[in-house]
């Protein structure tokens, strides 16, 4: 392999998350954009201990299940085979499918390469849970799944609810409940463990509302149309995005966005988008 290459994957975390998704998705092709460059910057806080508490809002399809469900496990354990990450999703296939992609990574010739250090172990290897030689792992599950005796350092809850049933109060209920009383008491150690949470916003009172209203969560929101001049400045990014600025034209573009507001109607685009 390429040394200047590879050095650059092991140090660069936005260099890695592309790698990562040729890996998961060959047909797929990586389109680098400042937005992954600043969830790259947050996440590498995380992992360091400067956020315990984050949010990322983002529209879909941004890849934003790519860079923190697959590519970061993949990254933490890469750095410390010790790490214990729990990842959940609003259904368990969903959840697996994450689990899958991120093994997928890790047991490929280029990682291995990267961190000879980080094995996966022959007697903990299945579908929604793989384990490090290191006894760390990386365990699957959905919202209102069982995490019986599971803890983590890094719980990570990509979409916690299926668009479909956002309008009910009472699924938005369940979702809030579950996080409270069931994935938030998994932390191993509640004052440096790490909790991300990454959706599409919903509802106004969605999953990260109620979140937002208890405080002490770092947010991090990227419409996919600037509403407002709006001034990111984190690590090593600075953008400022001028009202009409689009997030990632290369992979939605105006005309495309425009077709999805007529198909989700201005409130549902709003909501998922905005």
């Amino acid at each position: 392999m390429n040394h200047w290459y590879d050095d650059i994957l092991k140090h660069d975390f936005p260099t890695f998350i592309g790698k990562t998704l040729h890996t998961a998705d060959p047909s797929a092709r990586y389109q680098p954009n400042w937005h992954i460059e600043l969830i790259a910057e947050y996440l590498e806080a995380a992992r360091r201990g400067e956020i315990t508490r984050l949010i990322i809002n983002m529209p879909p399809r941004m890849l934003k299940s790519q860079c923190v469900s697959i590519a970061w496990p993949a990254w933490l354990l890469g750095h410390d085979p010790s790490a214990r990450i729990m990842a959940a999703s609003y259904s368990a296939a969903l959840a697996v499918r994450h689990s899958l992609d991120c093994r997928q990574v890790i047991t490929s010739d280029w990682y291995r390469w990267l961190f000879p250090h980080t094995h996966l172990a022959r007697d903990q290897n299945e579908k929604h849970k793989f384990m490090t030689t290191g006894r760390g792992f990386r365990f699957a599950t959905s919202v209102g799944g069982t995490a019986t005796g599971e803890g983590g350092n890094f719980l990570i809850l990509d979409d916690p609810m299926n668009p479909a049933q956002a309008m009910s109060a009472v699924a938005r209920e369940r979702v809030l409940r579950w996080y409270d009383h069931t994935f938030s008491t998994r932390l191993n150690d509640k004052k440096r463990g790490v909790i991300v949470l990454v959706m599409q916003r919903l509802h106004e009172d969605d999953l990260t509302a109620h979140l937002l209203s208890k405080g002490g969560f770092t947010h991090l929101n990227l419409p996919v149309i600037a509403e407002a001049r709006s001034i990111y400045h984190f690590g090593s990014v600075s953008k400022t995005r001028e009202p009409g600025d689009i997030l990632h034209p290369a992979r939605e573009d105006a005309a495309l966005l425009d077709r999805a507001k007529r198909e989700l109607g201005a409130q549902g685009f709003s909501a998922q988008y905005q």
